[in-house]
């Protein structure tokens, strides 16, 4: 018996240390994409693939505006003047100037390691299905009118036009494609803000997560001169989150201990599942905001399998409404529920499901008689639906069609 707990201890102990986030990974939806692991499940015997749907988030950026950085830099420049900065808060002034010589004027933009990202991810896309991108196949890509969304699109489509000359791309990013890839319906944006009444009950759960003493008594010779200190630890938190997207070659990491970058990640994790995911909390609201995307995804399929016109239909957008997508189709580990904020994060990962380059993709595939069968692809690795399958992940794309529209298509 006595051997048996020690089995189970050991094997519960084994499990407790993969499942440690790393520190890159607390940064929330600024965790760089991984990149796809794991194998591909055979196809089933005599089906090709012909078409591909897809919505990518945009790759790794910048800082959404300059303020994200000067304002943080502001106070360590204000106290500096009178001495008001200990030994590492010194250091780490310099550091934050290092970054912002490298930000000024980028921030909003996709970085180098964003573009490498999406290239490769086509490139895979390329490699793994050619017989879609074959010829002069027709690529219909679309973008949400974000400058860094368009990039992305630009960098996906040129690798694949280098891989074969011959594709037709179509590539637009006007405003009129924004009411499906980036929607938002006013109820939900209502819900989304600062004044929401949920909100309450998470500013508690912010205090007891975010705990600034230690990191601002470590920086500064007086703490008390600190007259936000919550907001400036979150404020050195993201720009360290986003150290990883950037190739600077500077790190923050040191300056903070393990738990306090896990405590912040939770406060984040809890309001994007909140606001974007299957939180009981919003009532299927937010998941709703993603209906008009779905929809164009379905009618988007069904012409192209009808008319062949299209070999593959890319879209490029942003985190949340992908996040909205994923929790509205009920991809495997996207829609899980908790009522308990204190749970949040063990029902459901930010980083896991959007990171930075994050990507669903539908491949399909058709045999001699025309069935067609259908895989998703989360960040290039295979998923399931609630759905009876008797070929892995590979399902009948009538059975996904008539359950995607009873989840909204229909709406």
């Amino acid at each position: 018996m006595r051997q048996y707990i020690i089995f189970i201890l050991f094997l519960l102990c084994g499990l407790s240390a993969r499942s440690q986030l790393t520190p890159e990974q607390t940064g929330s939806i600024y965790y760089a994409y991984p990149g796809p692991s794991g194998t591909s499940t055979p196809v089933p015997k005599g089906y090709q693939p012909f078409y591909i749907s897809h919505y990518g988030r945009h790759g790794s950026r910048w800082m959404t505006s300059d303020e994200r950085y000067t304002e943080v830099i502001a106070v360590f420049d204000s106290l500096y003047h009178c001495s008001g900065l200990t030994p590492l808060g010194i250091d780490v002034r310099e550091r934050l100037h290092n970054v912002w010589e490298n930000a000024r004027g980028c921030s909003g933009s996709i970085t180098p390691l964003g573009e490498r990202q999406h290239r490769e991810i086509a490139e895979r896309m390329y490699c793994n299905f050619p017989l879609v991108f074959r010829d002069d196949a027709l690529i219909d890509a679309r973008s949400s009118t974000s400058l860094r969304c368009a990039m992305s699109m630009s960098y996906f489509t040129e690798r694949l036009k280098e891989l074969n000359p011959a594709l037709r791309v179509d590539r637009r990013a006007y405003e009129r494609y924004m009411d499906y890839i980036a929607y938002t319906s006013p109820e939900g944006k209502k819900f989304s803000s600062e004044k929401a009444p949920w909100r309450r009950g998470f500013r508690d759960f912010e205090k007891r997560n975010v705990r600034p003493e230690r990191l601002i008594a470590s920086l500064f010779v007086n703490p008390e001169a600190i007259t936000d200190p919550d907001s400036l630890m979150r404020g050195l938190y993201w720009i360290t989150a986003d150290m990883q997207n950037v190739e600077t070659g500077v790190s923050f990491y040191d300056i903070f201990e393990y738990e306090e970058l896990v405590g912040i990640w939770k406060t984040v994790n809890a309001r994007m599942y909140v606001c974007n995911a299957a939180a009981p909390l919003n009532g299927g609201l937010m998941p709703g905001c993603a209906i008009p995307l779905l929809r164009n995804i379905l009618e988007s399929a069904d012409i192209a399998i009808k008319e062949g016109t299209s070999a593959a239909h890319l879209r490029f957008g942003h985190d949340t409404h992908l996040i909205r997508l994923l929790a509205l189709m009920q991809i495997e580990g996207c829609s899980n529920q908790e009522t308990d904020m204190e749970k949040f994060h063990l029902a459901w990962q930010d980083y896991r499901v959007s990171p930075m380059g994050a990507n669903l993709q539908l491949i399909f595939f058709r045999n001699k008689k025309n069935d067609i069968v259908v895989k998703f692809l989360l960040n290039e690795i295979e998923v399931k639906l609630p759905l009876e399958s008797g070929t892995g992940p590979y399902y009948s794309w009538e059975a996904v069609k008539a359950f995607l529209w009873e989840r909204g298509g229909n709406g």
